[in-house]
């Protein structure tokens, strides 16, 4: 009875483990460096895109377009600031014992502002210039970036819609209420997230973490290998604590979808609803009228 018991838990337990594992992400990321590609010997794109503070070392507002085709590299960034720069201004700051604020002045304005261009890892081109950048750039960084947000919202939806056969996995927890004296009531709001794997093994994740109904992190990660340095985060896209109001306009009803039913879900249902009359005849509801 005993050996029996423990390899029911046992059981339970590979189960478990097995189906939590689906939603686990890694939230480590690093900026995408060039040297540290693994491979560019296969065209691909990524996108980087961060608006929260993680550390005073760390820029708290950038985002970055990866391409690699035909072996060249081109990596477009907007809010960009120079590490070594920042890293300057806080040792001077520290030696004349001032407060030290917000030292990455540059934020995200969809104005990019930094390009390197490489033939594999031997650089072509580098400007800082917003003037120079946005000029050149602006509009290809702008279209490539939202037709690329565009293509895997639309593969996560069908993860949606699909849920009965893709194991999509949706969570909603309640957020901690104020809970000192006199405390104002407010209604309770929900984390909600959302993940999926397509067949070809890709992870797909989002998040609503404040409870305001608006998506604001979305990662896409293949696990083929590809990185750019230990720990750098999802390799497809990585958008974290979203800000912009155009990409909320792309990725802001992801979760809401995912827990509520896509507009493609609940058009079907309501087509297909059945009509009252039929449900009547068919458990036979109506009562029989009693002869006078």
């Amino acid at each position: 009875m005993f050996y029996t018991k423990k390899r029911n838990f046992l059981v339970l337990l590979f189960i478990l483990i097995c189906t939590t594992s689906v939603i686990a992400f890694d939230f480590n990321f690093k900026p995408i460096i060039i040297e540290e590609l693994s491979r560019y010997n296969e065209d691909r794109i990524a996108y980087q895109h961060v608006q929260k503070q993680i550390s005073p070392n760390m820029d708290n507002s950038f985002s970055a377009l990866l391409i690699v085709k035909d072996m060249k590299i081109y990596l477009i960034q907007d809010g960009y600031d120079n590490p070594e720069l920042v890293n300057t201004r806080r040792l001077q700051l520290e030696m004349e014992t001032k407060l030290i604020g917000d030292l990455w002045e540059n934020k995200i304005n969809n104005q990019p502002d930094f390009v390197r261009i490489t033939d594999r890892k031997i650089e072509l081109l580098k400007n800082f210039s917003e003037d120079f950048v946005s000029k050149n750039f602006g509009t290809f960084f702008l279209n490539v970036r939202n037709a690329f947000i565009k293509k895997h919202v639309e593969v996560f939806k069908k993860l949606m819609i699909d849920r009965k056969e893709s194991g999509l996995i949706v969570t909603r927890k309640p957020l901690p209420i104020p809970a000192y004296l006199n405390a104002p009531e407010t209604p309770t709001k929900y984390k909600i997230t959302v993940s999926g794997k397509t067949i070809d093994e890709k992870l797909y994740y989002a998040e609503d973490s404040d409870g305001d109904g608006i998506t604001e992190t979305f990662f896409v990660n293949s696990a083929d290998g590809f990185h750019w340095g230990y720990k750098s985060g999802a390799n497809i896209i990585f958008i974290y604590n979203n800000l912009d109001e155009e990409i909320k306009g792309l990725i802001g009803q992801l979760c809401n979808w995912a827990y509520y039913g896509t507009p493609e879900e609940e058009k079907e249902i309501l087509q297909n609803f059945p009509k009252d009359s039929d449900i009547i005849n068919e458990f036979k509801l109506e009562v029989p009228v009693q002869p006078k």
